[in-house]
C-alpha cells in the first residue's frame, strides 16, 4: 500500500511536471545551438597578412571597440567613418577589399551593439531565470528524496540530462560532440558531485537552517575566486550588496540556536566547490558551445556519482521515471540560463543576486501552494531587496 500511495503521488507530480518537460525541451532545441559570445569576434580581421591596409583596418577596429564600450552616436559615426576610409580605396584591390569589408562590418557591429547597461540587465535576467528553474528542480528532488538516496537521484538526474540532449546533438552531426577541453568537463562534474555529496553530509550534522546559511557563504568565495583566477574587478558595491544579502539570509533562517560542530566545515568546502564550479562555467562559457557544456558536464557528473549510486541503489517506481525526465530537462535548462548569463556579465556581478532565491521561493510558495511567508522572511527580504537594488543601480550607472 505505501508503494501504491507513492506511485499515485508520483503520477500527480508527473502530470504537473509534463508541461515543464515539454517547455524545457523546446527551449533547449530553440536556443541550444547559440553557444557563441554576444561580443564581436575579430578573428577574421586579424587573419590577414600584415601591411598598410591591415594597419588601417586594425585602427578602424579599435575605434569600433571604443564604440562598443561607449556606444554614443558620435563614437558610432566616428567608427563608421574610419571603416569607410579603409573600405573605399580597397574596394577594387582584391584581398585588400575584403579587409575593408571586415572593417566596415566591425563599424556596423559597433553601431548596433548593446550598451553596457543593456548587457548587464540581460545577463542578470538570465541569471535570475536559472533560480526559477532551480526552485522547480528542488521541489521534485525533495519529493524523490523521501524514497531514494541522494547519489542515486544525482546519477539519474544527470543521466537523463545527457540523454534528452542526444537527439538534438545527433541531428547536428559530429560537430556537436566536439570539445577542446574534455578534462575541464570532468573537473566540472567532479566539483558538482563533490559539492552535492558534502551538502548531503552536512545535512546530517546540522539543522537545515544552519546548513542553508553556511552554504550561502558561496558568493564570497566566488568573488574572491573571480578576482584571483579570472582577474575581474570586484567593486565595493558587490561586496556590500552581498554582505547585506547574507545578513538578510541569516534573519530568514535564524541559525543562532544551533550548536556548532567542527565537522560542519564540510559545508564550507561544499560552498567552495559550487563557487569554483561557477568560475569554470564563466571561464569557458565564451569558448565552448553551450551544448557541449551541457552534455559533457552531465556525463561527467553522472560518471562521478555512478559508484556511490550503485552501492545505495533502490528500485525506482514507473511514475518516478517521468519525474527524472523532468529533472533532466530542468538540469539542462538551469545550466543553459546560467551560461547565457555568464556570457553577458562577470561571475562576481551575479553574487548579490544569489540571495533573491529566498524571495522568489517565498513568492512562488504563496502563489502556487498558498503558503504565507513568515515574519522573518519578510524582515530578511527588507534587507536583501535594498542591497540588490543598490548594486543594480551602481552597476547600471557605470
Amino acid at each position: 500500500q505505501p508503494l501504491h500511495r507513492g506511485a499515485r503521488r508520483s503520477r500527480s507530480i508527473a502530470s504537473v511536471a509534463a508541461p515543464a518537460v515539454a517547455a524545457a525541451a523546446c527551449a533547449l532545441v530553440w536556443f541550444g545551438g547559440s553557444g557563441s559570445s554576444p561580443m564581436y569576434s575579430e578573428e577574421a580581421a586579424f587573419a590577414a597578412p600584415a601591411g598598410p591596409s591591415r594597419l588601417s583596418s586594425n585602427a578602424a577596429l579599435t575605434r569600433s571597440s571604443e564604440a562598443l564600450e561607449r556606444p554614443s552616436p558620435r563614437a558610432a559615426l566616428s567608427a563608421f567613418g574610419a571603416a569607410g576610409k579603409v573600405a573605399s580605396p580597397a574596394a577594387g584591390a582584391g584581398a585588400r577589399g575584403s579587409r575593408g569589408l571586415v572593417a566596415a562590418a566591425a563599424a556596423a557591429a559597433a553601431v548596433v551593439a548593446p550598451s553596457a547597461r543593456s548587457k548587464y540587465i540581460t545577463g542578470i535576467s538570465w541569471y535570475l531565470s536559472h533560480f526559477v528553474v532551480g526552485i522547480g528542480n528542488d521541489a521534485i528532488m525533495k519529493f524523490l528524496g523521501g524514497s531514494l538516496p541522494p547519489f542515486q537521484i544525482v546519477f539519474l538526474r544527470f543521466s537523463f540530462a545527457a540523454v534528452v540532449l542526444l537527439p538534438f546533438m545527433i541531428s547536428q552531426g559530429s560537430a556537436a560532440f566536439k570539445t577542446e577541453r574534455l578534462w575541464m568537463h570532468f573537473v566540472r562534474g567532479a566539483l558538482l558531485a563533490l559539492g552535492i555529496g558534502l551538502w548531503c553530509l552536512g545535512l546530517n550534522l546540522m539543522p537545515f537552517a544552519s546548513c542553508v546559511v553556511v552554504n550561502n557563504t558561496m558568493p564570497f568565495f566566488k568573488m574572491a575566486f573571480a578576482k584571483i583566477i579570472l582577474g575581474e574587478t570586484v567593486g565595493k558595491e558587490r561586496w556590500l550588496a552581498s554582505i547585506g544579502g547574507f545578513i538578510g539570509c541569516m534573519l530568514i533562517f535564524n541559525p543562532t540556536g544551533a550548536t556548532f560542530d567542527p565537522r560542519s566545515l564540510v559545508l564550507v568546502l561544499s560552498a567552495c566547490c559550487f563557487a569554483m564550479l561557477d568560475i569554470f562555467n564563466k571561464k569557458y562559457s565564451m569558448s565552448e558551445t553551450i551544448v557541449s557544456m551541457l552534455f559533457y558536464g552531465s556525463v561527467a557528473t553522472a560518471f562521478v556519482s555512478a559508484l556511490r549510486a550503485y552501492q545505495t541503489w533502490v528500485p525506482v517506481l514507473p511514475a518516478q521515471w517521468a519525474l527524472f525526465a523532468a529533472l533532466g530537462c530542468g538540469a539542462n535548462l538551469l545550466l543553459f540560463c546560467l551560461l547565457k548569463g555568464f556570457q553577458y556579465v562577470d561571475a562576481s556581478a551575479t553574487c548579490p543576486y544569489r540571495y533573491t532565491e529566498f524571495i522568489l521561493s517565498a513568492v512562488l510558495g504563496f502563489l502556487v501552494f498558498g503558503e504565507k511567508p513568515m515574519a522573518s522572511t519578510l524582515l530578511g527580504s527588507c534587507i536583501i531587496l535594498p542591497s540588490v537594488i543598490y548594486c543594480a543601480y551602481i552597476e547600471t550607472r557605470k
